[in-house]
């Protein structure tokens, strides 16, 4: 078995969002009592949220069919993020309302075949690649220190620190999805189909 490096844990991601704030490190997660871990820990919550709505490779099904069940409802995995009707249903218009999927052009909740839907889900910190959870840490620590210390020239973390982090992000999305300028921008599309 190969050792190296683990990515970070998310209760390493919450130590490092509290020593921005010269708080004291936490040995577990359910160490719920004190009160700078638990807003810490919301932070990076209410962080991996934000970042992941977006919706990344790591992070969304395309071209998923959904059936209806017994009552004609679809109900929507409990950490969706954002869903959208695609493929053979693209021309449905539907949308997340709590946990199931509502046809806006019928105003129901009630459908006879599958639905064809992109979906986006919110993962743990666990699930996420380690770049995803070094961009979402570096970016909650600088969300800790403005909502509760308020002091720019205090920061751990600098916006380019959060700045280089989304980038790679990026880079890594580009590199897994493989796309192309040439054959993937919409310009090359339209230029290509009018030929």
């Amino acid at each position: 078995m190969a050792s190296g490096l683990p990515p970070l844990t998310e209760l390493e991601a919450i130590n490092e969002i509290l020593a921005v704030g010269a708080d004291s490190p936490i040995s577990t997660l359910d160490d719920n009592q004190v009160i700078d871990a638990s807003l810490a820990r919301n932070t990076l919550r209410a962080t991996l949220v934000e970042i992941q709505t977006r919706g990344w490779s790591f992070n969304t099904d395309e071209g998923l069919d959904l059936a209806p069940d017994q009552n004609g409802e679809i109900i929507l995995p409990r950490n969706t993020l954002k869903v959208d009707s695609a493929g053979a249903s693209a021309a449905t218009d539907c949308v997340q309302r709590g946990t199931r999927l509502y046809n806006r052009t019928d105003k129901t909740y009630k459908f006879d075949a599958p639905v064809t839907v992109n979906i986006t889900y919110g993962l743990s910190y666990g699930e996420l690649p380690s770049i995803a959870r070094l961009y979402a840490t570096i970016r909650a620590a600088r969300k800790y220190q403005d909502r509760y210390f308020g002091d720019d020239s205090a920061h751990s973390y600098t916006a380019h620190d959060e700045a280089q982090a989304l980038a790679t992000l990026m880079e890594t999305e580009i590199d897994t999805l493989g796309a192309n300028m040439l054959k993937d921008s919409q310009f090359m599309q339209k230029l290509t189909t009018r030929s």
